[in-house]
């Protein structure tokens, strides 16, 4: 299932992804964090096919309000002056329909999935203040939901990321009140937001 996050880093991504190696941006402690359910649907995703999906969106920035992100670029923008990871747990099934996510352990796959799957995609930035910087996508590693109620989702990050960074990182945070259509997540952003 590569790249199944739309380009949240668009602007970014001619800007080089850093160092190699060591904790992701030489480490980041998230100031806030913010989730944001994905609405089961049927979506027609390249490679895979018509595929019932859900999902559950994880954004942990420092430097930004995570909410105030979503809610105003959904998955095509970064909040300025920050270091964002926008992580994604799926679950679907290729030709099917699918229920809610919940709770479970999202593994990154590295090829596209067959019959039912849970699977997860993620990407970070380091952004400063007019959102120029650098960006990677996740190319391992998984994403854990061990709790989901109407107010929040709990779990935890372990991920590894293109430039041979990682990212490891327990979450509780509350459900965003913003609706982004899962569909949208498999195709390229048209526009691009810098959220101040």
């Amino acid at each position: 299932m590569k790249r199944v996050l739309a380009v949240v880093l668009v602007s970014l991504a001619g800007c080089g992804s850093g160092k190699s190696g060591g904790p992701l941006f030489g480490g980041f402690t998230p100031t806030s964090g913010a989730a944001a359910i994905l609405a089961p649907a049927t979506c027609s995703i390249p490679f895979v096919g018509t595929t019932g999906i859900s999902g559950i969106l994880v954004e942990l920035a420092s430097g930004a309000d995570a909410c105030n992100v979503l809610t105003q670029a959904k998955q095509c923008g970064v909040g300025s002056g920050s270091t964002t990871v926008l992580g994604a747990a799926f679950s679907g099934v290729v030709g099917g329909t699918a229920s809610p996510a919940g709770t479970g352990t999202y593994p990154w796959l590295p090829n596209p999935p067959t019959g039912a799957f849970l699977a997860s995609d993620g990407s970070a930035a380091q952004a400063d203040a007019v959102c120029s910087g650098q960006g990677t996508d996740m190319t391992g590693g998984s994403i854990v939901i061990s709790n989901v109620t109407g107010t929040s989702v709990a779990g935890s990050m372990n991920l590894g990321f293109e430039n041979g960074q990682s990212f490891q990182q327990a979450f509780d945070v509350s459900i965003c009140p913003v609706t982004i259509d899962i569909c949208s997540l498999f195709y390229p952003c048209s526009t691009f937001a810098c959220v101040p």
